[in-house]
């Protein structure tokens, strides 16, 4: 009943180097009455930022706001609880949601907690994962596509590989300095293993409502860390210390790593994203979930509009068809919180 007398009012807020992006959006009977975005400067919500957001949903009593995650400690792997297919190497605790009961959204709760500390004044109602926007992105390819899947934006690439809509692979950086870096200093996502109730099938978000009910998470003890090779440069051949040689697909990626460096130094994020999937290809190929499929679609959801090049290296160099959307992300989020409300 109120939603026929009131209007609703989506937020949509995403963190970016230079301060905050926010679009409000508001509904009535699924027809948008208005649309603003606005800017905001500061690393931290502003002043200013609170008491516009605070006007913005005062003019309803239905509203909903959002944020994207950005944290370094969140993922996606295979599997939902019992079932999950994990590595673990740090003992942060997590939140977990099922996804089609058949793979998981995970991110650190102490990265939540911070997230909902940082917008306590106005409050959130959805915190939306990077996958989120990278499944909501290539819904209809995802679903009967094989191949790889990514989302780019300033500061994260997530890059995700879905077989008939079942999660093979997934990967996520939260780049910290120039994409440009070398292999053995790469950003790395941290791994959890938990479980999940299949029940807690959500549209791709984790709920705020449900953050302070849950209980304490196992904690797994760190994995100790390999010793370091010492005096390689006496041995006449280093990989005699490998058990498993590369594959020729391997060793064409790597081949071809050095070529392409040397091309794209004039863009060094294009440079990073591709490293980024021609590691994604590397290692899935060298686990058993390969089964010797070959990834030969590359789709990139783009929301910084600047992928042309990268797109034409992944085809020219790695022989891959690919698709590149240019996405708003705060239309995408928007589009997001819209379909979880409609769902409640």
């Amino acid at each position: 009943m109120l939603e026929r007398l009131f209007q609703k009012i989506f937020v949509s807020i995403v963190p970016v180097e230079e301060g905050h992006e926010i679009l409000t959006v508001a509904l009535k009977n699924k027809k948008v009455l208005y649309k603003e975005h606005r800017h905001f400067e500061g690393s931290e919500p502003s002043t200013a930022m609170n008491r516009y957001i605070q006007e913005a949903i005062d003019a309803s009593p239905i509203y909903y706001i959002s944020t994207l995650n950005t944290q370094a400690h969140q993922g996606a792997h295979r599997g939902c609880g019992n079932n999950a297919k994990t590595q673990h190497s740090d003992d942060t605790r997590v939140s977990e949601v099922c996804r089609n009961k058949t793979w998981t959204l995970y991110a650190s709760l102490d990265d939540l907690h911070s997230i909902m500390y940082d917008y306590n004044v106005v409050g959130l109602d959805f915190i939306f994962s990077p996958f989120s926007i990278l499944e909501h992105s290539f819904a209809d390819k995802i679903k009967d596509t094989f191949g790889l899947y990514a989302f780019s934006m300033p500061g994260i690439f997530a890059v995700a590989i879905f077989d008939s809509g079942t999660l093979e692979y997934a990967h996520y950086y939260a780049q910290q300095k120039s994409p440009v870096m070398e292999d053995s200093s790469e950003t790395l996502p941290m791994d959890f293993t938990s479980h999940v109730d299949e029940e807690e099938d959500k549209d791709g978000l984790i709920n705020l409502d449900d953050i302070e009910g849950l209980e304490d998470l196992d904690i797994i003890d760190d994995l100790d860390s390999l010793s370091d090779i010492d005096d390689l440069n006496e041995l006449e051949e280093v990989h005699e210390f490998s058990e498993d040689m590369p594959t020729n697909e391997e060793k064409r990626l790597s081949k071809e790593h050095s070529m392409i460096k040397g091309t794209m130094d004039d863009s060094a994020e294009d440079y990073g994203h591709f490293n980024y999937i021609q590691k994604a290809l590397q290692q899935f190929y060298s686990t058993e979930d390969c089964r010797d499929r070959f990834v030969e679609t590359v789709c990139i959801a783009d929301s910084q509009g600047n992928s042309e090049e990268l797109k034409r290296y992944l085809e020219e160099e790695l022989f891959l068809n690919v698709l590149v959307r240019k996405i708003d992300i705060l239309e995408t989020m928007n589009a997001l919180a819209i379909q979880e409300e409609e769902g409640r």
